[in-house]
């Protein structure tokens, strides 16, 4: 096939597909007409236009028309390549909010301050075009005694349109070695899926709703794991590589959140299987009453016993329930 010798041609031969043509002109919200006329030399994109027109297309496109546009858009490619070169770094100011934070921090509210402060920094870094991103963190369950780590289950998160925090909180769930956090602690290094598709045939039971492309990274300091980080986009192929180690600097910086004690050596992380979520649902549903019931029990033997040494026991027969489940029905 030729290769095409300006943006025009290029642009053309995409959106000689319709259904291609509808779904870049929905995403930058102009007129399906209006992008023929762009490709045919009827008009010319404003400024304005161009950004949200490359960010409608694979990492691949992008390179390629970003070439062709240089002839009739050099001064905007030149500043654009300085905003994204700085878009590709961490503030300073915030590494230093972060470490402020750290030290300022009472120990029993670290984690979750520094938690949420990195995932609301991580959500404005990333979604800039307000696309939709969705960032969770998922932690080992702490095992008993000196058993193997079984299982991780999702501790935070934050989302933007088009999902919500009332989401976020009812997607309480045990992940375990068939998932893609799973799989990134037993890799020790992210994983990226950069389609539905490829999502639902990789992790099955694991896709979100409008969820098109996402990225896991091990929560890691050496060889020890607290957890990790997954981002999920509505966008296909949102994840390049200067985004990519981004969000790598963003896991470093997220592991000053945790506490020694809750990062386990990588050798004794067994993950099981779980259950899909919806399999899930029942036995989660009880965690409340089982928490009550485990303080009402404790008072009634004379033990005293917090709220939080509750629920750990909870989650741990929850953990040995779904892990039992999962053998039955695998």
């Amino acid at each position: 096939m030729d290769e095409d010798r300006t943006w025009r041609e290029f642009l053309g031969k995409l959106i000689s597909d319709t259904h291609e043509r509808q779904r870049i002109a929905e995403l930058i919200h102009i007129n399906p007409i209006t992008l023929q006329r762009w490709a045919h030399g009827g008009s010319t994109p404003r400024q304005d236009n161009i950004r949200p027109l490359l960010d409608a297309l694979s990492p691949q496109q992008r390179q390629q028309f970003v070439n062709l546009l240089k002839q009739d858009f050099p001064g905007f490619l030149d500043h654009d390549k300085t905003e994204a070169q700085d878009s590709r770094e961490i503030p300073a100011t915030f590494y230093a909010q972060v470490l402020s934070t750290f030290t300022s921090s009472p120990l029993a509210l670290r984690e979750s301050t520094l938690s949420t402060m990195i995932l609301q920094q991580i959500i404005q870094h990333l979604n800039e075009q307000q696309h939709g991103i969705l960032v969770a963190i998922t932690r080992c369950v702490k095992p008993a005694n000196k058993e193997p780590v079984r299982s991780l289950m999702v501790s935070a998160g934050r989302a933007s349109s088009p999902w919500n925090m009332h989401q976020l909180e009812l997607q309480t769930q045990f992940l375990g070695a068939e998932s893609q956090a799973g799989h990134a602690l037993f890799s020790r290094h992210h994983i990226v899926v950069q389609t539905r598709q490829e999502k639902e045939r990789l992790f099955p039971h694991h896709c979100l709703p409008k969820e098109e492309s996402s990225m896991t990274c091990p929560i890691l300091i050496a060889d020890r794991a607290a957890g990790s980080l997954s981002i999920v986009s509505t966008q296909p192929h949102f994840f390049t590589q200067p985004s990519i180690d981004l969000i790598q600097n963003y896991v470093d910086l997220l592991a000053l959140a945790f506490e020694p004690a809750n990062y386990y050596d990588l050798s004794t992380i067994e993950l099981g299987i779980m259950p899909p979520r919806e399999q899930q649902q029942e036995i989660l549903k009880s965690f409340q009453k089982r928490v009550t019931q485990q303080i009402i029990r404790a008072t009634q033997t004379g033990n005293t016993i917090t709220r939080p040494e509750a629920e750990l026991i909870v989650w741990r027969e929850i953990e040995q329930e779904l892990l039992h489940h999962s053998s039955w029905t695998a």
